[in-house]
């Protein structure tokens, strides 16, 4: 209970605190709030108020008897300073900067001057990147982690290296972006600019801000330099340039060759028709699941595959409906040949491309790269996986017929369908889908051809053994196969044969 407070009891929490035998508070009953704080180590004032709905408590520095501070506050001072924070809090105002006005003996106008120009605690720049990139890898697909990681990696950053990241002014970084822009990387000293913007961003939200006291807006204004001037004519001319990404035929040909004639495992080979035959991000290969493929009477010999928006660029942004795509051709039989492959078992999860058990991944189905390194040894073939989607819009208004821009109704995904409440009826009869099954069957019909023209071409692309080699020598190096052949050759044993296929199997074959 609150009572008055007078010298008496002033003198006697003093005497008590010298015993070091008691420990006690008292509340004055004439300032509100006040309390007279006793324990063996100090005697001190305080005081409880109420601050935006929150009971605080605030110390107001030890207790002195008589009636002049010196060396602390009496008990009439101690009543004035109480008074005054309690006013201050009732009007919604945060009084510790007059307490520490108050304790330095300044004015606050002083106080809060000292208070700007003192150093705040903030992360170190190596922290900040990894809280950062950990966040990153939490909420967004892998893809976009490993683009962000790789826009903070240039050595012209390391200049940070130990910096607090509440001290790295705008333009101390717009000299580190120019440093990359100036060594030629110009494209990319713009995707670091965007990453940046995106990295001061997430450090000055609310949730850490605290922490990191980071300023808002402080990289809004940052840009890349101009890229180099280039006109055109300047350089001379290669025709290999006009092409831009899209692969030549020959390549598309190859590539459908070599999966055919089964160089590489079984799953690899039927993945790379069903990219092939699909234009489908290797995402979207990778993550196929059974259940998103359907076969209609009408169509008996096609497969109908719901893509599903989770494996589509932006695909959270897409809603929840699925895009249709025909698969006609070797497409459909690779899908059918991959179905057949399944295990059905206690552990049967539907994955066309399961993940590699000795990844130990949490990921359920192949990881997105899994034909790049097959593209990449592929003799002839100089594109990667995405090229194949360059070349279906490019070849499909080129040699198939399709209207400018119409390639996008496979490549862009931008109609939703529902899996589970499609009909047969409406598969086959509705414009949309009618158009795109004729647009998969003269794709993969210019494949074949692609295909055969490859093989008469070049007639070492069925040779087993040659191609065996091709593939050795690219996986393991020069020097790798010469010792391949003195070993085999002082054994008598032939360079290739059916127990040592595998050799042309990348480590990665499953996922």
């Amino acid at each position: 209970m609150p009572e008055l407070l007078t010298l008496k009891t002033v003198n006697a929490a003093l005497r008590h605190q010298r015993d070091g035998r008691k420990r006690y508070d008292k509340t004055d009953s004439k300032s509100h709030g006040l309390q007279l704080r006793v324990k063996p180590t100090s005697v001190r004032w305080s005081v409880r108020v109420m601050l935006h709905g929150n009971q605080k408590r605030y110390d107001l520095g030890p207790v002195v008897d008589g009636d002049e501070s010196v060396g602390g506050l009496c008990l009439e001072d101690a009543r004035a300073r109480a008074n005054t924070v309690s006013e201050m809090a009732r009007k919604g105002h945060n009084p510790e900067s007059f307490l520490g006005a108050c304790a330095a003996g300044i004015s606050v106008e002083t106080h809060l001057k000292r208070e700007a120009a003192r150093p705040k605690p903030s992360w170190s720049w190596q922290q900040a990147k990894k809280e950062f990139l950990a966040d990153v890898a939490r909420a967004n697909r892998e893809a976009t982690h490993v683009d962000y990681r790789k826009k903070l990696q240039p050595g012209e950053l390391s200049r940070f290296d130990d910096r607090m990241v509440n001290t790295i002014t705008r333009n101390e970084m717009a000299e580190a972006i120019a440093a990359v822009h100036a060594r030629g990387a110009e494209a990319m000293s713009e995707g670091m600019v965007r990453t940046i913007k995106r990295f001061w961003n997430w450090l000055a939200e609310p949730v850490r801000q605290d922490k990191t006291n980071v300023a808002d807006g402080v990289m809004t204004k940052l840009q890349a330099p101009q890229r180099t001037r280039v006109e055109i004519g300047e350089e001379l001319f290669d025709p290999e340039d006009e092409r831009g990404d899209t692969p030549p035929e020959i390549e598309l040909g190859r590539a459908l060759v070599i999966a055919r004639q089964g160089y590489f495992p079984k799953r690899i080979s039927l993945g790379i028709e069903l990219m092939l035959g699909t234009c489908q991000r290797r995402r979207a290969i990778t993550g196929a699941n059974e259940s998103r493929f359907r076969s209609y009477m009408e169509a008996e010999a096609e497969q109908a595959w719901y893509v599903p928006p989770y494996f589509r660029k932006s695909g959270t942004k897409r809603g929840n409906r699925s895009h249709l795509v025909p698969c006609v051709g070797f497409a459909a039989r690779a899908v059918d040949q991959l179905g057949r492959m399944l295990v059905y078992d206690a552990n049967y999860n539907g994955w066309l491309f399961p993940a590699d058990k000795r990844t130990q991944s949490e990921r359920p189905h192949a990881e997105a790269g899994l034909f790049n390194d097959y593209f990449s040894i592929m003799p002839g073939v100089n594109s990667s996986p995405h090229g194949v989607r360059y070349a279906f819009a490019t070849y499909g208004e080129r040699d198939l017929g399709f209207r400018k821009g119409e390639g996008s109704l496979i490549l862009d995904h931008l109609e939703g369908v529902e899996p589970n409440d499609v009909t047969g009826q409406f598969y086959s009869s509705d414009p949309q889908i009618g158009r795109k099954r004729e647009m998969m069957r003269a794709w993969v019909d210019w494949c074949d051809h692609w295909a055969i023209r490859a093989a008469e071409e070049d007639p070492l692309l069925l040779d087993r053994a040659y191609m065996a080699e091709m593939f050795y020598r690219a996986r393991y190096g020069e020097e790798r196969l010469e010792r391949r052949i003195a070993y085999r050759k002082k054994r008598g044993w032939p360079l290739w044969d059916a127990a040592c296929d595998k050799t042309i199997a990348l480590s990665q074959a499953a996922g």
